[in-house]
């Protein structure tokens, strides 16, 4: 079956006690995944933009005690790797420096700094820090996959602020290889693979045509890297993709494409920022050499919290149920942000 973007109409009705217990009836819209074909909802809200938060006692907070990232301790603090894998023990591309994950999550895992900086607002991220970051996390996996070719399920991760679950303000990734893949992962290389043996085609390839096609979620291009908004976000105001074209694994990807990821990446943080959004989990999922039915993508998602409660934007939907909710269309959303791609 071709790529299909399912969608229904559904309602509930229930007896508002606002309108003196008359019947209200309200509409939302469930979505299948096009690949995987799992459901999502969007339940569209008056636009509730998030607040301008002040970040400085954040900061603060955060400088207390003595940021292993920062420049005056990274030596002293961070580990090395082990000699026969990375004789030098660490991995540097201008400021960017990878060493191991003193609190690994797989065989193979490294943290990746970004900057010198401490602290690095959304619109101060440039092209060359994070194209370094991205070339010196190749580096590495590169060495990884020469020294033990069983870790070949490579995923890269970035918590930015403590909304997404990150503990050091200090800018930094983390990239793994491991011996199988994240369930997310797994489920995106096995579907991928059934749409091959359904069409013929790769679903990537099938994806990025149709939705340029519709031009409802496509937002546009960084020289060969297609940014897109997700048909069924799995998060609440704003779900982003972009999809390396013709580039299987991580691996593959020459510098310069790194940089066209980059640049669509400064593009993507002007308009959080301009938003108001301040944190957010980004992930990049890369494919297997020469298995010819998956792109290396990435997914960026903003986090937050709400009211002076501090409520989390997930819920027990998303955490145990794995069900995810949109409070704003995708296509209202691409609109917005096409014009940070234009000119």
């Amino acid at each position: 079956m071709a790529i299909e973007f399912r969608r229904e109409r559904l309602q509930a009705r229930f007896l508002d006690p606002r309108a003196d217990f008359s019947e209200k009836v309200h509409s939302f819209e469930v979505r299948a995944d096009p690949l995987t074909q799992a459901p999502g909802y969007i339940y569209e809200v008056r636009r509730v933009s998030p607040q301008k938060k002040d970040l400085s006692p954040v900061i603060q907070e955060s400088l207390n005690g003595e940021c292993p990232f920062c420049p005056q301790a990274v030596d002293r603090l961070t580990p090395k790797f082990v000699a026969e894998l990375l004789p030098q023990g660490r991995i540097q591309v201008g400021e960017a420096r990878l060493f191991p994950n003193a609190m690994p999550y797989a065989p193979y895992s490294a943290i990746l700094v970004l900057s010198r900086q401490h602290f690095v607002a959304l619109p101060d991220f440039t092209r060359e820090m994070l194209t370094d970051g991205l070339v010196a996390s190749r580096t590495y996996l590169q060495r990884v996959q020469e020294y033990d070719s069983r870790a070949k399920y490579i995923y890269i991760g970035w918590n930015y602020m403590p909304p997404s679950g990150g503990s050091q303000l200090h800018p930094h990734l983390q990239v793994e290889a491991a011996y199988f893949p994240a369930p997310y992962q797994k489920e995106m290389l096995e579907a991928s693979r059934q749409y091959r043996i359904a069409n013929g085609t790769n679903f990537w390839s099938d994806l990025v045509i149709k939705e340029r096609e519709l031009g409802e979620r496509f937002i546009g291009n960084t020289g060969s890297i297609c940014w897109m908004t997700s048909f069924v976000p799995r998060a609440r105001l704003l779900d982003i993709q972009a999809v390396f074209q013709h580039r299987e694994t991580f691996l593959d990807i020459p510098d310069e494409e790194f940089g066209y990821f980059a640049s669509g990446l400064e593009k993507v943080f002007r308009y959080m920022s301009d938003q108001n959004f301040y944190s957010f989990n980004l992930s990049i999922n890369s494919g297997i050499a020469g298995d010819g039915y998956f792109w290396t993508q990435a997914r960026l998602v903003p986090r937050m919290t709400f009211s002076r409660l501090e409520i989390s934007d997930c819920s027990y939907y998303d955490v145990l149920q794995d069900l995810h909710f949109g409070n704003r269309y995708p296509e209202d959303t691409c609109r917005e942000l096409k014009r940070y791609f234009e000119g």
